[in-house]
C-alpha cells in the first residue's frame, strides 16, 4: 500500500520542470504564514514528550485549501492533533487509515449546504517530517495547531538529548518559545554559515551505578515480536584517586635502548595532568632497581627534576629484571601509606627465569589496595597517543592481580589535552572492556562501552530471548548485569518501531498498519483528521475536478596466479657467538684470573634477549672468582650480531 503512493509522487515530482518546482515552493509559503510557535518538553520513562502549538494564518485571500510542513526531530512519532479556531477546540482528532482518511476528507471538502467547519489532516510527509492539510479557514483568519510528538532520546554523557529542528518562515526563521521544566536549551550552530539549525534538549539522567540499562519485548498478531535493549552507562565510571602516590616504574633496558626510555618518560607528563595532586617518585629497573628522586616530590615538580637528573641516571644498561622495579615501588608505598598507584613500563624482553609469581611475590609488599598498570611502549610509531588494552599478554595476571589492566601505548604526546585525554584511563576506568550481551540473537555491539555511551538497539524477530546479560570489566573487576524487563519501555516499542527506519523498513504493511494504531501515530499508512462534529459538504465546497488534481494530498505536478621460480641461493653462516663472547669476555677474565687465581676450570652461562644481558650464571671452584666473572659478564655490550633471544654457555679453558 505504500509503495505505489510512494512512486506516484516520485513520478509526479520527476515530471514537474525547474520552474514548476520553484513555483510550487514560492505557492506553499504564500498560502499560511506561522505566527505563533510554542513547545511544552517533558522527559517520562526514558521518553521525550512534546506538545507543540502552532498558529497559522490564511494569507491567500479565499478558502482553498492551505499546506504546512512541519519538521520532527529524528525519531519522532506524531501521536494526537487538535485543532482550534476563534478559542474553540474540535474534538482530538481521529487517527484512521490513509484510504480512510483522505475518503472522508474529499467528502468534506466537497460542494454542499452546510456551514464551512476548519478541517485539518496530519500526514505522513517522508522521513522526519509531517504534511498539515488545511481548509474552510476564512482568508485573514487563524487557526491553532496543536499535536503531540513522543521519541526516544540519545543518551549521552549523564544527559538525555534530542535535536528540535529549527525551520524557515517567508519572515526568516521563527524562534520557537519552549516550555522547558527541568530541562535545558542550547543552539545547534552550523560551522559552516555560522546560522543555528536546530535547537538542543537537554535533561541530566546520570545513572547512579555503573549502567542504565533497560529491555523489553512486544509481540505482534503476525508471530513477530518487538524487542529492545537500552543501556546507558554512567558520566564517570570512577573516581580520580585523591593525593594518591605514584609510582613510574621505567625500564632501563638495552633492549629499550635511548629511544624506549624517553617513550616511557613522555608519558608520565599526561598521566599526572589527570592528578595534579599526586606526589610522585620514579624508579629505574635494569640489573637492579633504584629511585630516580630519592622522594616522593608534588607531580608540578617532576618535569624540572627529570630535565636535572644526569644522563648516565637513565642510560640504558644490561638486564631486565622487572620484579625487582615492583618490589622497590611496592615498598616505597608501603613506606608512605595513603592511596598506591604503580604505572610499570615494560618491552616484555624478560629472561627465561622470569615468572609472573616473582613479581607477585615482590608486590606483596604493597598497601592492600594499590592499583598497578602494565605498560608497554615498545613500539610508539608515530602520531598521537593511542592505548590498547591486552588481556592476552603473558605478563596482564599481574595488572590483573593488582585491579590494574595491561596496555598497549602507542604514538607520541603531541597535543597535550588529547594526550591527557587518552591516558586517562590509567587514572580511573573510563570504560567496560569486553563488552558483550549474553542473548540469542545478532547483536552490533561494540566490544567497549566507554562511560557516557549508550547503547540503544531495537530488533524484530520470531523468537526474542527470554533474558538478557551483560558482560565486561572494568579494569580487572568483572562486571554482569541481568537486565530487567522494562514495563513502560514496553509499552512505547510499538511507537520506536514506526519512528526507527530501520525497524519500519522491515515491517509489513500489515503490522506497520498494527503498531501505527497501537502507538497512536501517524505513519506511511495512518493520518490524523480533525473536524467538528457538525462538519459537512458545506458551501465553499470544491468541485469534483478541484478534488481529483488534489488526490495525493500533497503537491503533484502533471504533465509539467600463481607461479613458480628456481634458482640457486647459499645461505649466510653467522659467526660463531660463543667464541665471540669469549673474545668479548677475555680481557675481563684475564683481570679476573690475575687477582682471583686460575678461570680455566669455570664457565660462564649468559643470556641474552637479542644485544641485551639479562641473566648470567658462573660455574668456578672460587666465589671470589664467580662473583668477579658474573660482574664481568654483566659489564658486556653485546654486538647488533646477537639478535635471538637465547642461552649461551662460554667455557673458559683453554
Amino acid at each position: 500500500m505504500r509503495k505505489p503512493t510512494l512512486v506516484a509522487a516520485v513520478l509526479s515530482l520527476f515530471a514537474c520542470s525547474p520552474e514548476d518546482l520553484a513555483a510550487l515552493h514560492r505557492a506553499a509559503v504564500a498560502q499560511v504564514n506561522e505566527l505563533n510557535h510554542e513547545v511544552s518538553v517533558r522527559f517520562e520513562d526514558g521518553a521525550a514528550r512534546l506538545t507543540v502549538r502552532r498558529q497559522l494564518r490564511n494569507d491567500t485571500g479565499s478558502h482553498q485549501a492551505l499546506s504546512k510542513r512541519f519538521e520532527l526531530p529524528e525519531g519522532a512519532i506524531a501521536t494526537a492533533l487538535r485543532v482550534g479556531t476563534d478559542g474553540r477546540w474540535a474534538p482530538p482528532a481521529t487517527l484512521s487509515g490513509n484510504e480512510e482518511a483522505a475518503a472522508r476528507w474529499d467528502l468534506l471538502r466537497a460542494p454542499g449546504t452546510a456551514a464551512p467547519s476548519t478541517l485539518g489532516l496530519l500526514e505522513w510527509g517522508g522521513e522526519g517530517s509531517l504534511d498539515f492539510q488545511l481548509f474552510g479557514l476564512a482568508p485573514g483568519a487563524t487557526v491553532d495547531v496543536e499535536y503531540d510528538l513522543e521519541l526516544a532520546p540519545e543518551y549521552a554523557a549523564g544527559e538525555l538529548q534530542f535535536d528540535y529542528p529549527r525551520e524557515e518562515t517567508e519572515a526568516g526563521w521563527l524562534a520557537p518559545r519552549f516550555e522547558l521544566g527541568p530541562s535545558t536549551l542550547t543552539e545547534v550552530v552550523d560551522e559552516e554559515s555560522t546560522q543555528a539549525t536546530a535547537y538542543q534538549l537537554k535533561r541530566r539522567d546520570d545513572p547512579r551505578d555503573v549502567v542504565n540499562a533497560r529491555w523489553a519485548t512486544y509481540p505482534i498478531d503476525t508471530g513477530r515480536t518487538l524487542w529492545r535493549l537500552e543501556v546507558d552507562a554512567a558520566a564517570e565510571l570512577g573516581k580520580a584517586p585523591v593525593q594518591p602516590n605514584v609510582v613510574f616504574v621505567i625500564d632501563g633496558s638495552h633492549s629499550e635502548g635511548p629511544e624506549g626510555i624517553a617513550a616511557q618518560l613522555e608519558l608520565i607528563a599526561p598521566y599526572l595532568a589527570n592528578a595534579r595532586d599526586a606526589q610522585v617518585e620514579l624508579v629505574i629497573y635494569r640489573r637492579f632497581a633504584e629511585r630516580l628522586f630519592g622522594r616522593f616530590v608534588p607531580a608540578s615538580q617532576v618535569p624540572a627534576l627529570l630535565a636535572s637528573l644526569p644522563p648516565e641516571r637513565l642510560a640504558p644498561a644490561n638486564g631486565s629484571q622487572l620484579e625487582l622495579g615492583a618490589g622497590l615501588a611496592a615498598e616505597l608505598l608501603a613506606r608512605v601509606g595513603g592511596t598506591g598507584r604503580i604505572v610499570l613500563f615494560t618491552d616484555e624482553a624478560l629472561r627465561f627465569g622470569f615468572s609472573n609469581q616473582l613479581a607477585l611475590d615482590a608486590l606483596q609488599a604493597a598497601p592492600r589496595d594499590t592499583v598497578l598498570h602494565l605498560v608497554d611502549r615498545s613500539a610508539p610509531g608515530s602520531g598521537e597517543l593511542t592505548e590498547q588494552r591486552d588481556d592476552t599478554d603473558p605478563l596482564s595476571p599481574i595488572a590483573a592481580a593488582h585491579g590494574g589492566i595491561f596496555l598497549r601505548v602507542g604514538g607520541h604526546a603531541n597535543d597535550p589535552v588529547l594526550s591527557a585525554d587518552t591516558l586517562l584511563g590509567l587514572v580511573r576506568p573510563v570504560r567496560i572492556d569486553s563488552f558483550a550481551v549474553e542473548t540469542a540473537g545478532v547483536w552490533n555491539i561494540d566490544s567497549e562501552l566507554r562511560e557516557g555511551a549508550s547503547v540503544r538497539q531495537t530488533e524484530l524477530g520470531e523468537d526474542p530471548p527470554s533474558e538478557v546479560i551483560l558482560t565486561g570489566k572494568i579494569w580487572a573487576r568483572e562486571f554482569r548485569r541481568v537486565v530487567p524487563t522494562d514495563a513502560a519501555l514496553s509499552n512505547r516499542l510499538p511507537g520506536v518501531a514506526v519512528g526507527e527506519r530501520s525497524v519500519r523498513y522491515a515491517l509489513s504493511d500489515d503490522e506497520l498498519r498494527t503498531v501505527a494504531f497501537l502507538s497512536h501515530a501517524v505513519s506511511p499508512v495512518t493520518s490524523y483528521l480533525a473536524a467538528p462534529p457538525e462538519a459537512a459538504p458545506s458551501t465553499i465546497g470544491l468541485q469534483e475536478r478541484e478534488l481529483e488534481g488534489m488526490g495525493m494530498h500533497g503537491f503533484g505536478c502533471g504533465g509539467c596466479g600463481g607461479s613458480t621460480s628456481c634458482g640457486w641461493s647459499t645461505a649466510r653462516v653467522g659467526p660463531d657467538l660463543v667464541a665471540l663472547l669469549r673474545a668479548l669476555l677475555e680481557p675481563s677474565v684475564g683481570a679476573c684470573e690475575r687477582l682471583h687465581g686460575d678461570a680455566s676450570t669455570s664457565s660462564i652461562t649468559l643470556e641474552a634477549t637479542a644485544d641485551e644481558v639479562v641473566d648470567v650464571t658462573v660455574a668456578s671452584p672460587s666465589p671470589a672468582l664467580a662473583a668477579c666473572l658474573t660482574e664481568a659478564a654483566w659489564a658486556l655490550r653485546l654486538s647488533p650480531d646477537f639478535v635471538h633471544h637465547r642461552s649461551y654457555e662460554v667455557p673458559l679453558s683453554p
